[in-house]
């Protein structure tokens, strides 16, 4: 998902994350699809969402709750609610994950300069999170999808290919929900990695190829590394790279884990 560093340099909190996002599609034309219009400052495929919109809608409600948030956040602030409610309404407004097919034409007017300039002094105004620098998760991105290529043209299948496609998914979705949830994407990403492990073990542990999952411990180490501000003292985190740092089959670490809980 290759963001323009011009206008999405900033994720620092909701109000700056949102605002790259309506820098990106404020002013394109009338005629594509919400979907497509959407697609392209996500990162997604504008020709693949004008057909099948559903990961669009995906990434578009995890959105629409940024836009939420932005207002809790906003409220908590202190601030007179009257200078920004009907601006960060206007850009929910502009997010509809049930009509995605009808023209962005019906969406943008929803954006108009002040609707920028209030964008502009929510993220000003919002407590800063830790930066993180986007391009490590590019590569990291690159790095992932280079590797599901490498496996969609192996011999390899059974436990160890659905197990190593569905954690691939999970990170790949993580790096993509950056751009809009900051570094809550990629904490949920370990949460879900650790699931996911967890509901496959019994099966994988039986046929596990150790040369293909000890690549996915490498990349849950990047994701860590890049998101390190965010995920250094988190319990699931640290758990799920031990596991992985063992030096064993990851299955045969965590039944090891479970056995020695229970």
């Amino acid at each position: 998902m290759k963001q323009k560093e011009s206008a999405l340099s900033n994720f620092s909190n909701s109000g700056h994350r949102i605002l790259n996002l309506v820098l990106e599609v404020y002013n394109k034309p009338d005629q594509p699809s919400q979907a497509e219009t959407w697609a392209n400052a996500l990162g997604l495929d504008a020709n693949v969402a004008k057909n099948d919109p559903h990961d669009v809608v995906q990434y578009l409600g995890i959105l629409r709750a940024e836009v939420d948030l932005l207002e809790k956040e906003m409220i908590l602030s202190g601030f007179d609610k009257s200078l920004y409610h009907s601006y960060v309404q206007r850009v929910r407004g502009s997010i509809s994950t049930k009509n995605v097919g009808a023209s962005w034409n019906n969406y943008k007017g929803h954006l108009g300069i002040d609707t920028i300039l209030a964008l502009r002094w929510c993220a000003a105004v919002l407590t800063p999170e830790p930066q993180t620098d986007f391009s490590e998760l590019e590569n990291l991105l690159s790095k992932l999808q280079s590797f599901r290529e490498e496996l969609e043209n192996s011999t390899i299948n059974g436990p160890t290919y659905q197990f190593v496609i569905s954690q691939i998914n999970i990170i790949e979705s993580a790096i993509k929900s950056f751009p809009i949830n900051g570094g809550k994407a990629i904490k949920k990403a370990f949460a879900e990695g650790f699931a996911d492990l967890n509901a496959k073990a019994d099966d994988l542990v039986k046929e596990e190829d150790t040369s293909i999952t000890t690549k996915v411990g490498g990349f849950w180490n990047d994701l860590k590394t890049a998101g390190s501000h965010f995920v250094e003292a988190d319990r699931i985190v640290n758990s799920y790279i031990g596991l992985i740092n063992k030096g064993n089959g990851l299955a045969e670490n965590i039944v090891g884990a479970l056995n020695f809980v229970s």
